[in-house]
C-alpha cells in the first residue's frame, strides 16, 4: 500500500514518519516500510505494551516498537506553531 502511495504523491520516505495509534497496523507498517514511526497513546495500546515488544528477542515484536511516543497527538502541537 506505502509503494502506491509513494509512487502517486512521490513522497520521500526518508523524510515521512508514519502516525498511528495501533503497534499492530500503524507502527507495523511504518516499521515494515523503513519509515520513522510515532505513537500515539490514545487508542488501544499501552506504554507497557510497548516496552514488553521492546525488551523482547523476538523480532516479530520487536517490528512493533515505535521510533518515539506521545500522550496525544495534541502534543506535537507547541513544535508545528514555529
Amino acid at each position: 500500500m506505502f509503494d502506491c502511495v509513494v509512487s502517486e504523491f512521490n513522497i520521500d520516505p526518508a523524510r515521512t514518519i508514519m502516525v498511528g495509534d495501533r503497534l499492530d497496523t500503524d507502527i507495523l507498517m511504518g516499521n515494515s516500510c523503513g519509515l520513522t514511526t510515532l505513537l500515539t497513546l490514545t487508542g488501544v495500546t499501552t506504554l507497557d505494551e510497548v516496552k514488553g515488544h521492546q525488551e523482547s528477542d523476538c523480532p516479530a515484536r520487536q517490528s512493533l516498537v515505535p521510533d518515539y511516543y506521545v500522550d496525544s497527538i495534541a502534543d506535537l502541537l507547541p513544535a508545528l506553531g514555529d
